[in-house]
C-alpha cells in the first residue's frame, strides 16, 4: 500500500492517488474533509488558511461510500491558483539557496513551490483513509502537542481530550502557550516545539525484521521526518537510552500467577514501554510512541539577513505568506502518516484484496497466537 501527492501549493488543486488499497472499507468523506480542517484550522496558522478551505473532490476508487480495491485519487481545490514572484531572497533555514543551487538558477521558487506543507493535505488524505481501514480492528491512532517553545506539557496526560486549538492533552499549558505565539507574533519572529503520536491496540509482529528498509520503526521515523520542518525523530525512550545501562533500559515481561500476560492482539504485556513498542523492526503488541521536534518556521514577518541569489550582496530575506508555528499542525500530520504506516504494515502482514479476506487471516493469526503463547 502506498500513496503519492501531485500539485503545486499555489497551483489549481492537490491531487493523492492510494494504491493496494483493500476493498469494502468504508469512507466517510465528512470525516476526512474534518481531519483537513484540523490540519488547518489550529493554533498557529497563518492567512493562507482563512482563504483555503479543503474539501475533497473522489475521481476514482470509491463508490457507494466503499473502497472498490481500484486505485483510490481524490482532489482538494486550491482558492489561490497564480503564479509567483522569483525568490532570489533566500531566507536562511529554507531549502531556497539548496534549491536554486541544485538547479542552477537565481530562482529558489523551483525548491520552495514543491517543499511548501502545503502537500501535507495528500497525506492527511491517505492518513484518514488508513484510520478508517484501521477502525475495523479497533486500532486508534492519537497525535498532540507536546511543546510549544520552551513550554511543555505535563506528564501523564494520555486520555484526556485535545479540546483546544493546539491539540495537547494538557489544558493547563493553554494560556501560556497563546501569550508566546502572541509574542511572537508582536515581533515577526516564530516558534518550534514538539508532537508526539501513539498508536493503541496495535498486533503484535507487524513490520520486516529481515529488510532495514522495511523495518516498521525505520518506516515510521522516514514518515515522520519528511513532515516539513521535523528535524528529530525518536521512538520510545529514544535518545533516553544514551543515558542509562542495560539493565535499566529493557522492558520486562508482566507476569500473572507465574505466567505472562498476553496482549489482547497478542505480545506479552510489559512493565514499562521504553521501547515504543518497537523492538528489532517489529512492533512488540505495545503502544506505539513517536516524538518530533519541529523546528521554527524559516519565514520570519521582521526577515533575517541573508545573500541574494541574483546579484551576490547582502539583502534582507525574502517575507512570504507563513505561519508563526506549525506544530499543532505538524501533530494532525504525523497522526496521519503513522496511522499510514500502520496500516501498511498490517495489509503487508495479513495481505487480501479484500477487507473480508484481511479479517479472516488476522483471526487466524490469533488464534494461533492465543493457543501458543497465552
Amino acid at each position: 500500500m502506498e500513496y503519492i501527492t501531485t500539485g503545486k501549493s499555489h497551483g489549481p488543486a492537490i491531487i493523492t492517488t492510494i494504491q493496494g488499497f483493500p476493498s469494502g472499507v468504508l469512507i466517510k468523506e465528512d470525516f476526512i474533509n474534518s481531519e483537513l480542517k484540523r490540519r488547518r484550522a489550529c493554533a498557529g496558522r497563518g492567512p493562507r488558511m482563512s482563504v483555503e478551505d479543503d474539501k475533497i473532490e473522489i475521481l476514482s476508487g470509491i463508490r457507494n461510500g466503499k473502497t472498490i480495491g481500484a486505485p483510490i485519487t481524490i482532489l482538494v481545490r486550491n482558492k489561490r491558483n497564480i503564479d509567483l514572484p522569483p525568490l532570489s531572497k533566500a531566507r536562511p533555514g529554507h531549502i531556497d539557496m539548496a534549491a536554486a543551487m541544485k538547479f542552477l538558477t537565481a530562482d529558489g521558487r523551483v525548491g520552495a513551490e514543491r517543499a511548501s506543507a502545503r502537500e501535507t493535505v495528500g497525506r492527511v488524505i491517505a492518513g484518514t483513509i488508513a484510520k478508517s481501514f484501521l477502525d475495523c480492528f479497533d486500532i486508534k491512532v492519537l497525535g498532540y502537542t507536546t511543546q510549544i517553545g520552551h513550554s511543555r506539557t505535563g506528564r501523564n496526560v494520555i486520555g484526556r481530550k485535545r479540546d483546544n486549538l493546539f491539540y495537547t492533552l494538557d489544558n493547563k499549558v493553554v494560556p501560556e502557550w497563546k501569550t508566546l505565539l502572541s509574542s511572537a507574533e508582536k515581533e515577526g519572529d516564530t516558534l518550534g516545539g514538539c508532537f508526539e503520536v501513539v498508536g493503541l491496540n496495535i498486533p503484535v509482529g507487524l513490520g520486516n525484521h529481515a529488510h532495514w528498509a522495511e523495518r516498521f520503526d525505520a518506516r515510521l521515523a522516514q514518515a515522520i521526518m519528511a513532515i516539513p520542518a521535523v528535524k528529530g525523530v525518536e521512538i520510545g525512550l529514544g535518545f533516553g537510552y544514551a543515558g542509562r545501562p542495560g539493565s535499566q533500559a529493557m522492558d520486562l515481561f508482566a507476569t500473572k500467577n507465574n505466567r505472562p500476560i498476553l496482549h489482547k492482539y497478542g505480545g506479552w504485556k510489559r512493565k514499562t514501554n521504553y521501547a515504543g513498542g518497537i523492538e528489532g523492526g517489529l512492533t512488540n503488541g505495545e503502544n506505539i510512541i513517536v516524538r518530533a521536534a519541529v523546528k521554527p518556521i524559516p519565514t520570519l514577518k521582521r526577515p533575517l539577513p541573508t545573500i541574494d541569489l541574483k546579484t551576490g550582496h547582502p539583502a534582507k530575506a525574502q517575507v512570504e505568506s507563513s505561519d508563526i508555528c506549525a506544530v499543532p499542525a505538524a501533530s494532525v500530520i504525523g497522526e496521519a502518516v503513522v496511522a499510514f504506516e500502520i496500516a501498511h504494515a498490517f495489509t503487508d502482514r495479513f495481505s487480501g484484496k479484500t477487507l473480508s479476506e484481511i479479517s479472516r487471516r488476522f483471526k487466524v493469526y490469533q488464534k494461533e497466537l492465543r493457543k501458543r503463547f497465552s
